[in-house]
């Protein structure tokens, strides 16, 4: 009920704190290693279906990737870096000048990648837009990765929506 009501502004304003805080009920802060205590201690043993059940929501994108990054660290095998193609589409010089391709790997404009994005078999990624609506491959949509190629990556989604479809999503230049 606490989460609905800050996705609903619904919480009442607490004397002594700035208008755009909340304050945290005690229940709800976690003191031990919080991947330990939304996954167990070894992921690698989990079913799918419960992993895709859970989610860590994370205030920032930079503490998100510093969760990501750790459970990607527990899990078995070998992690794979897959790079974005970054370019500035402009018939002005000047603009291709003053956007050269390694600018543009340090952007991470909301809703987009990484430019270095991290992979492993066994992680549960997000759709960050819609790819195929029909195919229930919508931003949002859940999918546990289940092949790694240099091409394209081989998941399932676990996503209520065509839960269990096996879909290859290639690299979209």
């Amino acid at each position: 009920m606490w989460l609905l009501n800050i996705g609903s502004g619904n919480l009442p304003e607490i004397s002594g704190l700035p208008c755009d805080s909340i304050e945290i009920p005690q229940q709800m802060a976690l003191e031990e290693n919080l991947i330990e205590a939304i996954y167990s201690e070894n992921l690698n043993d989990m079913d799918f279906e419960q992993l895709a059940k859970d989610v860590i929501l994370a205030p920032t994108n930079m503490k998100t990737l510093e969760i990501n990054r750790s459970i990607i660290a527990k899990l078995h095998g070998e992690p794979r870096t897959f790079y974005s193609s970054d370019s500035i589409i402009s018939e002005n010089q000047n603009d291709q000048q003053n956007y050269p391709p390694e600018f543009l790997h340090d952007l991470t404009p909301s809703g987009m990648p990484l430019h270095a994005l991290m992979l492993k078999k066994g992680v549960i990624v997000m759709l960050l837009r819609n790819l195929n609506p029909k195919q229930g491959l919508c931003n949002g949509t859940r999918l546990l990765i289940t092949c790694l190629h240099e091409n394209f990556i081989s998941q399932k989604i676990v996503s209520e929506c065509n839960r269990g479809c096996v879909v290859f999503l290639s690299r979209i230049e």
